[in-house]
């Protein structure tokens, strides 16, 4: 099997387990290409050192087939190249031919991105289309099971589909901008530059998900166009190639409020150079701005606590006579301008950001290979030695302690509670250590400001605990 040398980061997918006649060594190889299994030999963007490869994503050495309507040319994709030549400037010429067909396929190879052209003529039995297919496999016990998906994107935004999900034939009735795969921090996408005919995604197999671009045939012969792009999620360097690519980064329901979390972990990189210690400060500055929620929060938690006696007593006045007690406590209420829901609406607004942030951490492909302090020197990884976890539990037992349960919760519920440092514990064990580093770094300030504003306003402890839970 000959093997090609490529000088760019780009991975290229060609077609199926593709051989070739020649061997093309340009300087400064990046990419190597043996026999239809592609990689990269040294893509950086930490110092990375392990070796990319389609199956990454799709689970296939190779995902795109071009296949046609009928068997008669289902050998296509088996076939070493008649004749493989460079035309220069990192264009390259794969043609085949028999007495049934002339194939030839062009590749414009970029950075992270190759333009393909692709013609086939028939010289004899012509189909009625071609399909350009991409397909995704999962994998059997796969870590990546819940990242690892298809995707096209149509009518403004991307639909996705988990490649482990159940899903029936689904034929596309809006035009589709382009069709991919997804793994946790890689994308393969292919953009075709005319819109099919028709698009088709579709579970081939229990394991398989494949989407199928039709393409029409005319004259005896068919001609395509299209981009394919092999690169990590970058959001900069997804909308270099295509802006609508950066909607493969999935960052949840809480996008608009993750993205500029992301964006804000990046500029502080710019000046730290280190990604742990920027999350440290994101984490930080976090708290600040959320500072005024919590306030309001505690302040409306201190008036409760000074409401609760004066309702104990008008249930005990009142035991008997429902309608006369729900009266008074809401002309109470007027008066001394306590609001319930006051000091819940706070901390509601505050979940958001928590999850968005927690989102932005788990999907930067930043934190791949990025390296913090000692034992952790890989931000994307679990925490080898699980200290980090540990710590945080440790930190959650303390905030347990200065808070006393409030005086009217259930045992079930102050059961509860005592348990979710150890619970917090377990589910931190196997995340990555970039969100173990922000759950540490968020308990530490939560006490800290804690115990600040339980000294200020004279709250007490369960006030102050419900109030910086977050």
């Amino acid at each position: 099997m000959k093997k090609i040398i490529l000088n760019s980061s780009l991975l290229i997918l060609l077609l199926s387990s593709v051989g070739f006649a020649e061997t093309v060594s340009l300087p400064s190889s990046t990419l190597e290409v043996d026999g239809g299994s592609f990689w990269f030999k040294k893509w950086s963007m930490n110092e990375q050192k392990e070796k990319i490869d389609l199956k990454t994503i799709t689970g296939y050495e190779s995902s795109l087939l071009l296949t046609f309507s009928g068997a008669d040319y289902a050998y296509l994709n088996q076939q070493q190249a008649s004749q493989f030549k460079s035309l220069g400037n990192n264009v390259f010429e794969w043609t085949y031919e028999d007495n049934k067909v002339l194939y030839k396929r062009v590749y414009d190879i970029h950075d992270h991105a190759a333009d393909v052209s692709v013609f086939v003529q028939f010289k004899e039995k012509t189909p009625e289309s071609a399909f350009l297919n991409v397909v995704s496999h999962a994998f059997k016990d796969d870590p990546e099971a819940r990242y690892r998906e298809m995707f096209y994107f149509t009518e403004g935004k991307i639909q996705r589909e988990l490649v482990e999900s159940s899903l029936d034939a689904t034929s596309i009735g809006t035009p589709v901008k382009w069709v991919g795969a997804g793994s946790h921090y890689y994308v393969f996408t292919v953009i075709p530059e005319t819109a099919p005919q028709k698009v088709l995604m579709e579970k081939t197999s229990a394991d398989n998900v494949q989407a199928s671009l039709q393409f029409p045939i005319t004259n005896n012969q068919v001609s395509m166009k299209f981009k394919v792009v092999f690169a990590p999620k970058h959001l900069d360097l997804l909308r270099s190639i295509e802006k609508s690519l950066d909607t493969t980064v999935d960052l949840g329901f809480f996008t608009f409020i993750a993205y500029p979390i992301l964006l804000t972990l990046k500029f502080i990189y710019k000046y730290v150079g280190n990604y742990g210690v920027a999350i440290i400060l994101l984490t930080i500055l976090i708290k600040l701005l959320t500072f005024p929620l919590v306030l309001k929060s505690m302040k409306s938690m201190k008036k409760m606590a000074d409401f609760q006696p004066k309702m104990k007593a008008l249930q005990d006045k009142h035991k008997d006579d429902k309608q006369a007690f729900n009266q008074e406590m809401m002309k109470m209420m007027k008066e001394t301008g306590y609001n319930p829901m006051a000091g819940c609406l706070p901390m509601l607004l505050q979940m958001p950001i928590f999850f968005a942030l927690y989102r932005a951490l788990d999907t930067a492909v930043e934190l791949k290979h990025a390296p913090f302090i000692f034992w952790l020197q890989d931000l994307s990884a679990k925490d080898p030695y699980f200290i980090t976890p540990v710590l945080m539990s440790l930190v959650m037992f303390l905030q347990q302690k200065l808070t006393p349960p409030s005086p009217g919760m259930d045992p079930a519920q102050q059961k509860m509670m005592r348990l979710m440092p150890l619970i917090f514990g377990a589910f931190m064990l196997t995340t990555p250590a970039g969100l173990c580093v922000y759950m540490l770094v968020n308990s530490i300030v939560s006490v800290i400001q804690q115990q600040y504003l339980n000294k200020k306003l004279g709250v007490s402890g369960s006030a102050a605990g419900l109030a910086t839970g977050f």
